[in-house]
């Protein structure tokens, strides 16, 4: 996970079966997610941020957390 070094962390949400980072790249070109599952696992996502914003839409508030992080 040394890659979560090179992002910048935008948002947690702490869902009842996962835990979900999110991050983006310092282009602010992509946006990573990292979900934490039980047992110790975890599953990484990449999404364009465009591609990611209609994906979120009223989700827990990432939509307006990662606009404003974008400025936007």
């Amino acid at each position: 996970m040394d890659e979560v070094n090179q992002l910048e962390h935008v948002i947690t949400v702490n869902n009842p079966e996962s835990v979900v980072e999110i991050y983006l790249d310092k282009q602010a070109k992509q946006v990573v997610e990292i979900k934490g599952l039980t047992d110790n696992r975890y599953k990484t996502y990449r999404y364009q941020v465009a591609e990611y914003l209609d994906r979120v839409i009223g989700y827990k508030g990432v939509d307006i957390k990662l606009k404003a992080h974008l400025g936007r």
